[in-house]
């Protein structure tokens, strides 16, 4: 009897070891990202897998140590709770509420600095970054664009001594209000908002367009404007994603954007608005 009770007692002993340390294994391997502007759960890296808010959401338990950073650098820390479903107007988003509150930036899970490089803010008004956004929107079928340059961003994105350059535009001749009562949402003849990437790719410039929308001609459509938020290395390979905002009259959501060469894969993204 008692060799019995000493068998389940180590076989107790052994499954506690056992789970205690698949815990710290996941606590390990588990990197999520929150938008701390409205607390939603981005997605995350699990053993270098980019993976989506509600595959990563499962793995936390809440009570997880997050790393704050805007774009000017890192801004202390904070810690998260379980994900929850998000309520109305942010159905389906997996919302996790950070302590203390914060109200920008970005949450990131993980040992490593996810911020090597802070983002150096340029002019909007350099002449030669007018050029390259004068030349996308006439590309774009704009005879004679306004243009109207938001943000210039200078940073080594992939850390190898080679500034790559950001720059955000937009115009809404109308802004992005709600219409009135009865009207339809419309973009006027000229609008856009976008955000292209200046890299240097076999010794040659080349202008890379992360996301936007563009309306050389009036349509009725709900328009979005777009810039950069967070400039982050979320998997901790040294390499810096791009993250940008996209705001509307109601409503806002982030899309994280990993750079490799010409390529750009939008990895994964969450929002909130009516």
């Amino acid at each position: 009897m008692i060799k019995f009770r000493a068998i389940v007692c180590l076989a107790l002993s052994l499954l506690l070891t056992l789970s205690v340390m698949a815990q710290k294994k996941t606590d390990v391997e588990s990197h999520p990202a929150v938008d701390a502007g409205n607390g939603c759960l981005l997605g995350g890296v699990v053993r270098g897998k980019w993976m989506e808010d509600t595959a990563i959401a499962p793995m936390l338990k809440g009570g997880e140590r997050y790393r704050l950073y805007t774009l000017k650098g890192p801004v202390g820390e904070v810690t998260g709770t379980k994900p929850q479903e998000g309520e109305e107007p942010c159905n389906g988003a997996q919302e996790i509420k950070l302590s203390p509150d914060a109200s920008e930036g970005f949450a990131v899970r993980g040992e490593w600095n996810a911020m090597p490089r802070i983002p150096q803010m340029l002019s909007v008004n350099e002449p030669v970054y007018r050029q390259v956004i004068d030349g996308i929107l006439r590309r774009h079928g704009f005879a004679r664009p306004k243009v109207n340059l938001t943000q210039v961003l200078k940073v080594d994105l992939d850390g190898d001594g080679v500034d790559e350059v950001l720059i955000s535009a937009s115009y809404y001749a109308g802004g992005l209000k709600s219409p009135e009562k009865g009207m339809a949402f419309k973009a006027q003849k000229g609008d856009y908002s976008f955000v292209v990437l200046r890299k240097v790719i076999g010794g040659k410039v080349r202008d890379i367009e992360l996301g936007g929308e563009f309306y050389p001609k009036f349509k009725e459509v709900t328009p979005n404007q777009y810039e950069v938020s967070g400039v982050l290395d979320l998997n901790g390979d040294g390499k810096m994603e791009v993250i940008l905002s996209i705001d509307y009259y109601e409503g806002s959501s982030s899309s994280v954007f990993r750079i490799n060469g010409t390529r750009v894969d939008n990895v994964f993204g969450c929002g909130c608005g009516a």
